[in-house]
């Protein structure tokens, strides 16, 4: 099935949980799109399950204080999960040495530090452990530039074989109708270069079983998100049906793999 719907009144009955992307989809770090919320506060009324699932860095209680800035309470869903937590549950169960991470982009580390404040972050590439990706630096703003910008270091932390740990698959994301560069074109880059990456969050399988974990495992759940390769098709490996929205992207149904298409977050 693959259907256009104009808000959710038309396919909320089919489904007894909800998973929800953010960016894109309920805000674009100002404010909460006033439908994506009153679609919450409904969904919330007829008792069902909600979860919001990002490609974010940030950890889940810092996400979690931002949305509620933003004029998200927490009471309309049952957790939010991001990339930035599976990365950071990867690090304490694997990594029990204390470690010198070469970081990118280092503003992101004061809150990652507090996992383990054993760990600590270099600018030396020949002193580091690992490369842990967290953003892209603001002066990097195409795509064309990230090779000159970052060859030489990855170079030689290839040489090394170093391993760059990405906390944020996304190669895009759209702010104010301008793109914005993501972790997930330097993990590209670097494994193009030769080197080993690990990434987490969507499309990865950790993010979605954990969802619906936290779900209890619902026969009938619908994704809701705005890029195809991380959101439909990481949610359709899982047999989770999926609602595209198309008004911040340029997928569009006839390449999409999406149960349903909506031009926005509605009721």
């Amino acid at each position: 099935m693959n259907k256009i719907v104009k808000g959710f009144h038309e396919i909320y009955q089919e489904y007894d949980a909800f998973i929800f992307d953010l960016w894109g989809v309920l805000y674009e770090g100002g404010p909460i799109f006033p439908e994506a919320l009153n679609t919450l506060k409904q969904l919330h009324s007829l008792k069902k399950s909600v979860i919001l699932i990002s490609n974010s860095p940030f950890l889940s209680k810092d996400c979690r204080a931002n949305l509620v800035e933003c004029g998200l309470s927490e009471e309309l869903y049952k957790e939010v999960l991001t990339a930035g937590d599976l990365c950071m549950q990867y690090l304490q169960a694997h990594l029990i040495e204390p470690q010198k991470f070469y970081v990118i982009d280092k503003n992101y580390w004061p809150a990652w530090q507090t996992f383990n404040p054993l760990h600590t972050q270099t600018e030396n590439i020949e002193e580091a452990d690992a490369i842990l990706c967290l953003a892209v630096p603001s002066e990097v703003a195409l795509p064309e530039e990230v090779a000159p910008y970052f060859d030489h270091v990855f170079t030689q932390a290839i040489n090394r074989g170093l391993k760059l740990i990405c906390a944020n698959p996304d190669l895009f994301a759209f702010c104010s109708q301008k793109m914005r560069l993501r972790p997930g074109l330097l993990s590209l880059r670097y494994q193009q270069l030769g080197g080993e990456v690990l990434s987490f969050g969507k499309p990865f399988p950790a993010i979605f079983e954990q969802g619906l974990k936290i779900l209890g495992y619902p026969k009938r759940v619908l994704m809701t998100g705005d890029t195809e390769y991380t959101d439909i098709q990481g949610a359709a490996r899982h047999n989770i049906d999926t609602l595209l929205i198309t008004q911040r992207n340029k997928d569009t149904p006839l390449r999409s793999q999406a149960t349903y298409f909506m031009e926005q977050v509605k009721w």
